[in-house]
């Protein structure tokens, strides 16, 4: 369950019932304004708008509650704020079009409807930016924090105190952490315990009307993300989260990985004939290279390039800049000896966006070297990636490596296609601030 706080549940009240009142009010604006004062001059056509209200209200009411797009987390982020806002007016839309084609009747004007979902959609959106930063400046001034202090020795304490310190738009102030109920600051309206505390102050702390949390030692957990999750009874901690493992979101993937390469390879065909004929006039050997390499669920394939470097060359070990080897460095440099493998991504061994997958000589090195390595065989690898987007390719040492690493961990973790999206652009325009 996602971890919120009382005054979260009434700012969320509070933008649902705007959003309510915007919809409504944009509604019958754009009846005044495309019609006039309909009720008056036509009762009858005026009825079927007033039905249309009502039909709209119970979707609006519906999506509301099914999708949650109101739920305001802790550190609430503003772009999963506007997806989820951009998904239900999506669907209020779709609901709305299945419900005129159903009635069978061309009474609604599209010029109003067109009018209506725009003006929602932008004036929706700029309502969730100013709540979102309306919100984040009355916690950086000290205005409606949650007081918030900790019962019993824990190596959590201090890392909570800076945490909160340096997020005050999560909307609690830290009092500190005592070992006695009776220590506890008048202040203090929620008390968060060590799990060796829980039993013995619970009742004390429940009969003084404090809401209670229990604070596990998670301090040493490796993952940046984890969530809970139960399993009839009993209570889970998924130490990462995978918005690939389940859902929509791995068929949605595939889907535009097979549409995406399928596009390229007709678009850039004569591109690749190019530079095939290149390679074969330039030098002697294959014009493609392959090369096993560890994918999806540490499964080996086979990975196709342009060949660009002599063909007697050691394939097992990397490239450094000025190696001799290299004989088509332009191919190189502009990476477009990586196009064959766009094929690659058409028949499933890779994605257009994922980790690099890397030689399988330098695998094993570097899982035994750099901590979380094998998460990214949680995702097929890619033709490009976050931490190719961000600049890190090439020759690495284990610093360099670690880095990379970490960027492809945040990539499994945080997947959406937003993020694909700004990857490839980021590594088409070489704009690494992007990402």
């Amino acid at each position: 369950m996602e971890y919120r706080s009382q005054t979260a549940r009434q700012r969320e009240l509070g933008l649902r019932i705007a959003d309510g009142a915007l919809a409504a009010a944009l509604f019958w604006l754009g009846v005044a304004l495309r019609f006039g004062d309909l009720q008056a001059e036509n009762p009858s056509y005026f009825d079927h708008y007033l039905r249309l209200a009502q039909w709209l209200g119970i979707f609006w009411l519906l999506l509301g509650w099914v999708g949650q797009p109101y739920r305001m987390s802790v550190g609430v982020e503003l772009r999963l704020m506007l997806l989820r806002f951009l998904r239900q007016t999506g669907l209020l839309l779709a609901l709305t079009a299945l419900l005129v084609v159903s009635l069978k009747t061309y009474v609604y004007s599209r010029v109003f409807l067109v009018g209506f979902f725009s003006a929602y959609l932008a004036l929706g959106a700029l309502l969730r930016v100013a709540v979102v930063h309306l919100g984040r400046q009355r916690f950086r001034r000290g205005i409606g924090l949650v007081a918030v202090q900790g019962l019993g020795q824990s190596p959590m304490w201090s890392f909570i105190a800076r945490e909160l310190a340096d997020r005050p738009d999560y909307g609690y102030r830290w009092l500190g952490a005592v070992d006695r109920l009776e220590d506890l600051d008048a202040q203090c309206s929620e008390l968060w315990l060590s799990p060796d505390r829980v039993l013995a102050e619970l009742d004390a702390a429940e009969t003084r009307g404090l809401r209670l949390r229990v604070v596990p030692d998670l301090a040493a957990l490796p993952a940046s993300r984890t969530q809970w999750t139960s399993l009839g009874n009993v209570l889970l901690l998924d130490w990462r989260l995978e918005p690939l493992a389940s859902g929509w979101a791995p068929g949605i993937k595939r889907v535009l990985d097979v549409l995406g390469s399928a596009l390229a390879l007709v678009v850039l065909a004569p591109l690749m004939a190019f530079i095939a004929l290149w390679v074969s006039l330039g030098s002697r050997g294959p014009i493609l290279f392959s090369q096993p390499r560890y994918g999806y669920r540490g499964e080996k394939f086979t990975i196709w390039k342009f060949r660009s470097m002599d063909g007697q060359a050691d394939p097992d070990l990397q490239a450094v800049p000025g190696d001799a080897r290299v004989l088509h460095p332009w191919l190189r440099r502009s990476h477009l000896d990586e196009l064959p493998q766009l094929w690659n991504v058409l028949r499933g061994d890779m994605s257009l966006v994922g980790p690099r997958p890397h030689m399988a000589s330098d695998t094993q090195r570097y899982a035994d070297a750099v901590r979380g390595y094998g998460i990214r065989h949680w995702v097929r690898p890619g033709i490009t990636g976050l931490a190719q987007a961000r600049g890190l390719h090439g020759f690495a040492d284990q610093a360099a490596m670690t880095e990379r690493v970490k960027a492809d961990v945040y990539y499994v973790e945080h997947w959406s296609v937003a993020l694909d999206l700004k990857i490839m652009l980021a590594t088409l325009l070489r704009a690494r601030g992007w990402v």
